[in-house]
């Protein structure tokens, strides 16, 4: 049976990637400003960071098409990326709602203030996901995270992986009509695992 395992990161674990955050935030990476830190710090007040996870085994039909727990779809990076695996982590990984509320809330009040605050999200939502990453697979030998939207894995397997992992209802994400996540700094990804 598969059996999913949930958790709480704590926020102090979210370690933003230097480069990454300055790549987002459009600046010179080691750049300093005052209004970075307080973004920063008004945002992990906000974060409620958790993950659920599953170990699935993978079913291989073709070299596009194949069968992961949630059900048969195509995709042949993903199959070349899991290549030689007989199982998958499946994650899926939010910084939770108030991120969101505090985002539309500065969207009405400073521009600057949203931006870089978004942009320091996506980066905390990365750092999420690696933080996720690392809990899930532990000593492990896994190849790289694979998610919705890269290569040809089509965002409309979203809701099923969130179905799959009671996403819903353990870290409240939904999707809507275009496959978008809301909390939207929530991440999915497909692990393979290394055969031993």
């Amino acid at each position: 049976m598969n059996v999913l395992d949930y958790r709480r990161i704590p926020v102090d674990e979210l370690i933003l990637n230097k480069g990454e955050t300055a790549r987002r935030l459009c600046i010179e990476k080691g750049f300093e400003m005052p209004q970075l830190d307080e973004c920063c710090e008004e945002l992990k007040k906000v974060v409620d960071c958790k993950f659920v996870s599953m170990r699935h085994k993978v079913e291989y039909e073709t070299n596009d098409r194949l069968d992961i727990g949630f059900g048969k779809f195509r995709s042949s990076t993903l199959v070349k990326n899991l290549k030689g695996c007989a199982e998958v982590f499946i994650f899926a990984v939010t910084l939770g709602h108030g991120v969101d509320r505090l985002l539309i809330q500065q969207s009405h009040v400073s521009p600057a203030r949203y931006f870089i605050t978004d942009a320091l999200a996506s980066s905390m939502a990365e750092a999420a996901a690696n933080q996720a990453d690392r809990l899930v697979k532990g000593d492990i030998g896994c190849r790289p995270r694979f998610s919705p939207g890269f290569g040809d894995l089509n965002l409309d397997i979203q809701p099923r992986i969130l179905e799959l992992l009671n996403a819903q209802r353990l870290l409240g994400i939904t999707t809507n009509t275009s496959f978008m996540m809301s909390p939207g700094k929530s991440v999915t990804a497909i692990m393979g695992i290394k055969n031993e």
